[in-house]
């Protein structure tokens, strides 16, 4: 499979979002390295319910922060890394080890081919799984081309592939034939989204068989599969509270000399805060 920089085939990620109980000044402190050449700036919100929100570079590949205001105080800031930024972003949270949830990750596949050949095996493939497919952009006809686009499935799918004509969308000389086959992970599911968070590309396009078959069938590469660990729904905010609170609940076993008085501790507090709640009420 030849690639539009001659490269090997690799899948890398396009897209690379989350949200994070780090406050902004860590947050800003990790991308520290990436806005030596290109500083932050104030930028205007795009997501309801944060108040502020910064930004680095443009159209071809940015660094959008979201922070502050409800949906800042309860999820924490929410970075995006996107376009040829979004490998670096994860990267950077991932190697200082900062604890976030993937709300979206998106993992492409830049290659060779000829566009209609891939689009025919594409929606085949999806038809199979009952992924409807619907088609964007140019129509063949126009004198114009500015490219195509299929996707597969519904966007507010864990899963959902696109195919496109990246060499007519980008222009100015590129290859007509430069296509571009994208996985997009949105999980919805609070353990999901930790698990994605340290999923490599490979994993990732691992997960689901469309997303290993479209691989495999369009560009040749083979992605062996994988499975995200699973809790029942009852035991989800427990499994997560342990997670998220381990290190507190071993210091209170610590002080209080036995887990018998942590648990009935805890007990009491939880009484005293309906109690609470009910004079408020």
């Amino acid at each position: 499979m030849k690639t539009p920089s001659g490269e090997p085939l690799e899948p890398v990620f396009d897209w690379y979002q989350f949200s994070t109980p780090a406050n902004i000044k860590d947050v800003r402190e990790v991308l520290g390295p990436m806005t030596v050449d290109q500083p932050l700036h104030d930028e205007k919100p795009k997501l309801k319910g944060y108040a502020w929100a910064m930004k680095l570079g443009g159209v071809g590949g940015s660094v959008l922060i979201h922070y502050g205001g409800k949906n800042g105080d309860d999820h924490g800031p929410n970075v995006a890394g996107t376009g040829p930024l979004a490998p670096r972003v994860a990267e950077l949270f991932r190697g200082a080890s900062v604890p976030h949830g993937v709300g979206r990750a998106d993992v492409r596949l830049d290659f060779l081919a000829d566009f209609e050949r891939c689009r025919l095996m594409f929606i085949d493939r999806c038809d199979q799984a009952g992924m409807a497919a619907t088609d964007h952009g140019s129509c063949p006809e126009s004198s114009r081309q500015l490219g195509r686009t299929v996707y597969g499935g519904a966007r507010t799918s864990f899963y959902q592939p696109t195919l496109y004509q990246k060499g007519l969308q980008l222009g100015d000389g590129h290859p007509v034939d430069y296509l571009r086959l994208e996985h997009r992970f949105s999980p919805t599911k609070s353990n999901e989204k930790h698990d994605l968070a340290r999923l490599t590309p490979d994993q990732m396009i691992g997960l689901r068989p469309v997303a290993r078959d479209l691989t495999l069938s369009i560009t040749q590469l083979a992605v062996a599969a994988y499975k995200l660990t699973r809790h029942s729904k009852e035991r989800t905010p427990y499994f997560w509270m342990l997670k998220q609170y381990g290190a507190c609940l071993r210091e209170m076993q610590d002080d209080h000399g036995s887990w018998a008085a942590v648990g009935q501790q805890i007990g009491l507090d939880l009484e005293e805060m309906m109690e609470e709640e009910v004079r408020q009420s």
